[in-house]
């Protein structure tokens, strides 16, 4: 593989798309991943992200749950809550976390004017922090707005695609 990428920070929503199967995003973001560990990439993702995605793993498949059966069982939550921590078990099998600290709260709140959310701003954040080469969204917002290199999966997957061919 090319010397020109190395390390891809990929956002929450990407994460999203590849845990929760209902998401539109979902066959995108696994064979993005996929393509990404063969080309022997390093992913990583902001530390804050797993907070975020635990939760909403987590409240996602408890929400199926109640549509299906009219109310949620103790254990089904329990089994929400199993799920959402094996998939942070994937998740660090996969990625490496991007710490946080104050400069980075710092950073994130420097960013304020390009994007509101804050999620975002940590997200670009843990870009600048790990020197990523790469961020993956889905956030057009984010993707357009973004300090640092940005992609959506589509673009990043067929981008990885032309450096497996030099």
């Amino acid at each position: 593989m090319s010397e020109a990428l190395k390390r891809i920070l990929v956002d929450t929503n990407v994460w999203l798309d590849y845990f929760i199967p209902s998401r539109r995003g979902r066959s995108a973001a696994i064979e993005f991943l996929r393509d990404a560990c063969t080309a022997q990439v390093d992913l990583l993702y902001a530390a804050t992200s797993s907070k975020d995605l635990f939760y909403l793993i987590s409240s996602e498949h408890k929400a199926w749950y109640r549509r299906e059966h009219g109310s949620l069982s103790q254990d089904a939550a329990v089994a929400a809550t199993s799920l959402a921590w094996d998939c942070l078990d994937v998740l660090s099998q996969l990625a490496t976390p991007v710490p946080c600290d104050l400069s980075d709260i710092w950073m994130a709140s420097k960013q304020r004017n390009l994007h509101s959310d804050y999620e975002d701003d940590l997200i670009i954040a843990a870009a600048i922090r790990s020197q990523a080469d790469l961020l993956v969204t889905n956030d057009v917002k984010l993707c357009s707005h973004a300090p640092v290199a940005a992609m959506n999966v589509e673009d990043a997957r067929s981008y990885l695609t032309t450096l497996k061919l030099r």
